[in-house]
C-alpha cells in the first residue's frame, strides 16, 4: 500500500469525479469543475489524499483575494470537501483530520492570512472539531416582495443612468478601487474577477445592473439570479452604500425582474455593515434567519481572528454555489 496526502493536480480529475460521485452520489459536472479550479483568476490550494492509487479524499480550495485597507492578500474558501465512504483512516489518524491539516499548511505557505466558508450546522460542527474553524455569526437572509415603484424622475435628477445586461468594464474600475480601499475587508470585485464570476460559470444565468454617471463611470452595481420564486441578490455594492443611488438601483432590479417568475428579492450582508442596517430599516427587507453561519479560520501566526472576522462583508456571491 502507498498512501500520501499531497497538492492536487490536473492528473486527478478522473479519480476526483470518481470520488465526488462515490461522496455525493451525483456526477461532477466538469465545465463547472474547469471554471471552479482552472479559470479562477485567484488561485488557491486544493489537497488530495491518495490510498492504493485511488484518489480517496479532497479538500478544495475556491482562490480569491482579500481586498481592505490594509492590503491583498491572497484569499480562499473551502469547497468541495470530501472523503471516500470505504476509506476513513489513514494510518493512526483519522483521513479527514490529516487531509485537512496538509490544507491548511499549505494554505499558511501560500500566504492566505485566513480563509472562510458557510457551513450548515451539521458541517459547522465537524469544521469546528476538526479544521479549526470558529463560528463567527449566523447568516441573515434579507428578504423583501418584489415591487416596481418608477426611478426615472430621481434618476434624471442625479444625471445618472442604469446599464443592465453590460459587461464589467473599463467604467466598473474607479468604483472597484473604492471598494478595495474601504476599513475591514471584502472579496476581489475586481472586473477580471466579476466577469468570471457573473459571466463565465457554466449553467448558470446572472443578470447584472451598472448605475452609470454622467461621465460613464460606474456608482453601484447589481448581480442577481432567479432561483424558483426568489431572485436572489448575489453581488450588491455601491460607492457610498448610504446614498439614495443604492436605492435607485434596487428599484432598477425589481422592475426589469418583473414576469421572470421572482416573487421576492434577497441579500446577504455582514451584520456589521452599513448595507445590512439599511436592508432592515428604510431599504424594506425583512430578516430571515438561513441554514448557514460564517466561518473563519487563521493560518498564520500573528493574524487577529477578531479584527479581520469583524470587518469582513460578504454577500451571497462568495458562497461558490449561489
Amino acid at each position: 500500500m502507498s498512501d500520501w496526502i499531497r497538492l492536487a493536480e490536473n492528473a486527478d480529475r478522473p479519480g476526483l469525479f470518481a470520488l465526488f460521485a462515490a461522496a455525493f452520489g451525483a456526477p461532477a459536472d466538469p465545465d463547472t469543475w474547469a471554471w471552479k479550479y482552472d479559470r479562477n483568476p485567484n488561485s488557491a490550494p486544493s489537497v488530495v489524499a491518495i490510498e492504493d492509487g485511488r484518489v480517496v479524499a479532497f479538500y478544495g480550495g475556491f482562490g480569491t483575494r482579500f481586498r481592505g485597507a490594509e492590503g491583498a492578500p491572497p484569499g480562499v474558501a473551502a469547497t468541495d470537501v470530501m472523503t471516500d465512504p470505504g476509506a476513513r483512516k489513514l494510518g493512526r489518524r483519522g483521513l479527514f483530520r490529516s487531509v485537512v491539516e496538509e490544507w491548511n499548511r499549505r494554505c499558511g505557505e501560500a500566504g492566505i492570512p485566513f480563509g472562510f466558508g458557510f457551513p450548515n450546522e451539521r458541517h459547522l460542527l465537524v469544521g469546528v472539531r476538526t479544521s479549526g474553524y470558529n463560528a463567527i455569526e449566523p447568516v441573515t437572509d434579507w428578504v423583501k416582495p418584489l415591487a416596481a415603484p418608477s426611478r426615472l424622475s430621481r434618476l434624471r435628477r442625479r444625471f445618472l443612468r442604469i446599464a443592465a445586461g453590460e459587461p464589467f468594464g473599463a467604467p466598473h474600475d474607479a468604483l472597484a478601487e473604492v471598494l478595495h480601499a474601504r476599513e475591514g475587508w471584502r472579496t476581489d470585485r475586481s472586473r477580471e474577477v466579476l466577469a468570471w464570476r457573473f459571466g463565465e460559470r457554466p449553467g448558470v444565468a446572472y443578470r447584472t445592473w451598472q448605475v452609470l454617471d454622467r461621465r460613464g463611470r460606474s456608482r453601484a452595481y447589481a448581480v442577481a439570479r432567479v432561483v424558483g420564486d426568489r431572485a436572489i441578490l448575489a453581488d450588491l455594492q455601491a460607492d457610498d452604500e448610504r446614498s439614495g443611488v443604492l436605492v435607485d438601483l434596487l428599484d432598477a432590479v425589481s422592475h426589469d425582474l418583473r414576469g421572470t417568475g421572482a416573487r421576492s428579492l434577497a441579500l446577504r450582508a455582514s451584520s456589521r455593515s452599513v448595507l445590512a442596517a439599511r436592508a432592515g430599516g428604510e431599504l424594506g427587507f425583512l430578516p430571515q434567519r438561513s441554514d448557514a453561519t460564517l466561518a473563519m479560520r487563521t493560518f498564520r501566526d500573528g493574524v487577529d481572528l477578531e479584527r479581520a472576522s469583524s470587518g469582513f462583508d460578504y454577500r451571497f456571491g462568495d458562497h461558490e454555489i449561489f
